[in-house]
């Protein structure tokens, strides 16, 4: 093997990150069936999953329900992973807020704090914050250094700027600044990662009891756009780094794309045009006259248009979402498509999610999992999946000696 480049230690951890995304992937298994699954022997399993339990990485659970058949010999013991073995620290950067907490290998929230980002914030005032944070959840959580798996840190691009944060021709943002920025901070092994991405990860890692898709596309729509395909769980971003870029894409006829069309601002400068022409009275008088409350009172869940004209242009942007959704499906044919709507016109995203699903007979489209309630949950994800999962658990003593 070593003369292949393959050393016997490289090959324990990839063994290891098979056993564990498979874990992550079906929940309990035995270790027979780990074996046939990953297609190692028997023997080979029983000394990894012995040690990484001996490490307190996996643990027992007990026998495997009977199936119905009368079984003979030995009943199959289910290994999982242990969730509670060390923690994880999360941060995330969305919607005006920097989100940080801490959990469990499998997304069990401990405790997190949220706090609002200053339009004018710079990126020195944000690391205070995350300092401040931090330095709570360490002192109510008693957290010690080896307490912690690691630090995941999921960023709205609408925070790149901000962060130092470059993004690349090949689709691979440059998280450097901000890296050095945090390990100064920290000291512990970190991952970074677009929000739509961490989001894609934590959909598939983060819910218990929930079949994961292996192929799902993630759509970030209103304040910010972004995207993320994933294949076989692996994020896909194309030959040039611009796979499903949807917010490009034309809508219908028009020349007009999804970004001119559905952002925050263009939205915000419609109903003011319908405003100024006399063609909302209904929802003027609803907001006071107050153009930020009506564009509120528009955007939110179980808005019901009056006027005519606004009527007109809430089913536009409903046509809108519901023609995305239909392109997306029909390129990429996806298992899952998740959306986080960001400042989006709520009432009209819905009723397009729902005729679409309607119309396909099954629920293909939902709405992300993660909000404003457990947005951090996004960064620890890619925490867990770069620094856990991936690294097979965490080998700092791992040697040539140790390995079969």
């Amino acid at each position: 093997m070593d003369s292949l480049g393959i050393s016997k230690l490289d090959l324990k951890r990839q063994n290891r990150m098979q056993i564990l995304r498979l874990l992550r992937n079906n929940g309990p298994i035995s270790r027979i069936d780990i074996a046939h699954t990953i297609h190692i022997t028997k023997a080979a399993v029983t000394i990894i999953t012995n040690e990484m339990i001996r490490e307190g990485i996996l643990v027992e659970i007990g026998e495997q329900a009977p199936s119905g058949k009368v079984s003979r010999g030995r009943k199959k013991i289910l290994l999982d992973i242990h969730a509670t073995w060390r923690l994880v620290l999360g941060i995330s950067l969305q919607g005006g807020w920097v989100d940080v907490g801490l959990c469990t290998l499998n997304g069990a929230i401990v405790e997190h704090h949220s706090v609002a980002i200053q339009p004018e914030a710079t990126m020195e005032q944000l690391l205070v914050t995350i300092r401040s944070i931090y330095g709570d959840l360490a002192y109510k959580n008693d957290l010690r250094q080896d307490s912690l798996i690691g630090v995941g840190v999921s960023v709205d691009p609408a925070y790149f700027a901000m962060c130092g944060i470059e993004p690349g021709k090949d689709g691979q943002n440059n998280f450097s600044v901000l890296e050095k920025a945090l390990h100064q901070l920290f000291n512990l092994p970190a991952a970074f990662g677009e929000l739509t991405e961490a989001i894609s990860i934590a959909e598939s890692d983060f819910c218990p009891g929930c079949p994961s898709a292996q192929h799902q596309v993630v759509l970030q729509m209103g304040g910010s756009f972004g995207s993320c395909v994933t294949i076989g769980q692996e994020s896909y971003r194309g030959a040039h780094g611009h796979a499903c870029r949807f917010e490009n894409l034309a809508l219908g006829d028009t020349r007009s794309t999804v970004k001119n069309a559905l952002s925050k601002q263009t939205i915000a400068r419609r109903l003011n045009e319908l405003h100024i022409q006399q063609l909302s009275p209904a929802l003027d008088s609803q907001s006071a006259d107050n153009q930020l409350r009506a564009e509120w009172l528009f955007c939110r869940s179980g808005f019901i248009p009056e006027d005519p004209a606004v009527r007109r242009y809430f089913d536009e942007i409903r046509a809108a979402y519901a023609s995305i959704f239909e392109t997306v499906i029909t390129i990429l044919d996806p298992e899952k498509v998740i959306i986080h709507p960001d400042e989006c016109v709520l009432e009209a995203l819905s009723q397009a999610i729902a005729s679409v699903n309607a119309r396909l007979g099954r629920e293909l489209i939902r709405l992300s999992r993660f909000d404003q309630t457990n947005f951090f949950l996004t960064g620890a994800a890619l925490a867990v999946r770069e620094c856990f999962t991936n690294r097979g658990g965490a080998l700092p003593e791992l040697t040539e000696k140790d390995v079969l």
